[in-house]
């Protein structure tokens, strides 16, 4: 709960960041009602001519009503005015036409591209923070895939024994028994199977429930079985305190990576610079643009993923949908149309894109987790 309204607080500070930067108001407001009806700006005291300060740009109207706190406080969190309907489709389905239009300086339809990234950045962990896969229980426990194992053993020693059982009440045609065993042994399989699921291997449980892998992380640990010699002292040390207590390194973790995403932006650049060299017409700005828009889209593949785990989206096509299609059918189209390029031109530079991509975000997620683990 504590995580959610840290991430509900954080997602209400993104908004009104946003909106400082995106947003100068609404008009259709009287200058008369302002400064004792004297046609003076509150902020700098300049004559007011219309419903905005030619000299600050502030509203002429000086809101002081509790309403207009709640107002305030909703359109922080959605920022959801009329530009946002003109980007976001925009975003999603014609990429480069928003980057190119963008570029070229018509951007009063638009949300910026920075705003629009710390909007959708954090709403994905606010999104996150309610993500939570189903887990085996014991008294309220999860249980850690050594001890899920161990269940799988115990269950199939129930399910030989109810088998056994089975046999004897089917010959002698004990209908109320058959019944009651039955049941007990397609619970037990049920069982069996979610106990498996939870078995299996970390590299093929990547929505498995953090809490059973870092206790697993922590009892191999205390066992001895996890050692730590990564060549210096200092280091060494701080990753066994994490081990000792890996859900609040897990924790600050989290912290890095929320606090330090923009950095995907300048691992992002020098790729991009790479891929267009000799192109004298595109500027280190074009790619930053193009950078800032790109990574809100993949945010947002991220919010829907997290809802898919939340409401239990299994169908294999769903997650190759939104895992491999989307994301490389966005990069090509936002590479052809925001620097004009042929399709094979788009086409090679999507498989590099997108192999720069994972080389990026292995070194900012490996940064945030030497950072996290250190400090």
């Amino acid at each position: 709960m504590t995580d959610s309204l840290d991430a509900l607080g954080g997602l209400v500070d993104a908004g009104l960041v946003a909106k400082a930067l995106g947003r100068k108001g609404k008009a259709g407001i009287n200058a008369a009602e302002v400064a004792d009806a004297h046609h003076e700006c509150a902020n700098c005291g300049q004559y007011l001519l219309g419903n905005f300060c030619a000299n600050c740009g502030q509203q002429a109207h000086v809101h002081r009503s509790l309403a207009h706190v709640g107002e305030e406080f909703l359109h922080g969190i959605t920022h959801f005015d009329g530009k946002a309907w003109q980007t976001l489709p925009m975003l999603v389905f014609r990429p480069g036409r928003l980057t190119r239009e963008y570029i070229m300086g018509k951007r009063a339809r638009y949300i910026a591209p920075v705003p629009l990234f710390l909007l959708v950045v954090f709403l994905m962990f606010f999104v996150f923070s309610f993500v939570h896969t189903p887990s085996i229980m014991d008294n309220g426990k999860p249980l850690t895939p050594t001890e899920s194992r161990a269940t799988v053993a115990d269950i199939d020693n129930s399910l030989v024994d109810i088998d056994r059982e089975l046999a004897t009440a089917r010959a002698a045609n004990k209908t109320s028994d058959i019944a009651a065993l039955t049941t007990s042994r397609t619970a037990l399989l049920w069982g069996r199977r979610q106990a498996i699921e939870h078995a299996q291997s970390y590299s093929d449980r990547m929505l498995a429930n953090p809490d059973a892998i870092l206790a697993d992380l922590k009892d191999n640990f205390d066992k001895g079985e996890i050692k730590v010699d990564l060549g210096n002292k200092t280091v060494d040390e701080r990753v066994r305190e994490a081990l000792h207590n890996p859900q609040l390194a897990l924790y600050k973790i989290q912290g890095k990576v929320y606090k330090f995403s923009f950095l995907l932006v300048p691992l992002s650049l020098p790729w991009l610079w790479l891929m267009f060299a000799f192109r004298r017409n595109v500027r280190m700005y074009d790619h930053a643009v193009f950078a800032l828009y790109s990574i809100s889209f993949m945010s947002l593949l991220f919010i829907v993923g997290s809802i898919g785990v939340v409401i239990g989206v299994t169908s294999g096509l769903f997650w190759s949908l939104l895992i491999w299609v989307a994301p490389l059918a966005h990069m090509f189209a936002q590479l052809k149309g925001a620097y004009a390029l042929g399709k094979f031109g788009a086409a090679w530079r999507t498989i590099g894109l997108a192999l720069a991509s994972v080389i990026s975000l292995s070194i900012y997620l490996s940064l945030m987790v030497v950072i996290g683990l250190v400090e």
